[in-house]
């Protein structure tokens, strides 16, 4: 997919946007027992990951608050690609441009909950499908 140079100009105010208004901010979930942060790999990688509603989800990132507040925390499962220092990837369930999305937390051994990215396509997850 070719990102045009409207939406690359938006990505790169977003990335700008979002350090302003998310470092630092605790972030939470009324079902999830710990503080959520974002760092600027967590910025960067949710800009950059590929999504059905690309422009959608990078506005989304502004929203993060609200959005996890409003998600559906679908549990954990083990980190997917096997790092030592990830206890557990946290999943949950929202809405992006009508479409399912989920966002992903990582939890630490230093007992630290970072948003990592969002994704519409986690395999063997579907809509029906709780962990």
């Amino acid at each position: 997919m070719k990102i045009q140079p409207a939406v690359r100009q938006r990505r790169k105010e977003i990335r700008d946007e979002a350090k302003l208004v998310l470092l630092g901010k605790v972030l939470y979930h009324p079902y999830f027992p710990h503080d959520i942060y974002i760092n600027v790999s967590g910025i960067k990688e949710w800009l950059n990951q590929p999504h059905k509603h690309y422009a959608e989800k990078n506005e989304a990132l502004l929203q993060l608050p609200e959005l996890l507040l409003s998600s559906e925390y679908l549990g954990s499962e083990p980190d997917p690609k096997g790092r030592d220092y990830i206890i557990a990837s946290h999943l949950f369930r929202t809405q992006i441009a009508d479409d399912t999305s989920w966002i992903i937390v990582n939890e630490t051994i230093w007992d630290e909950c970072w948003v990592h990215s969002v994704s519409d396509n986690i395999p063997d997850i579907n809509e029906e499908q709780d962990l």
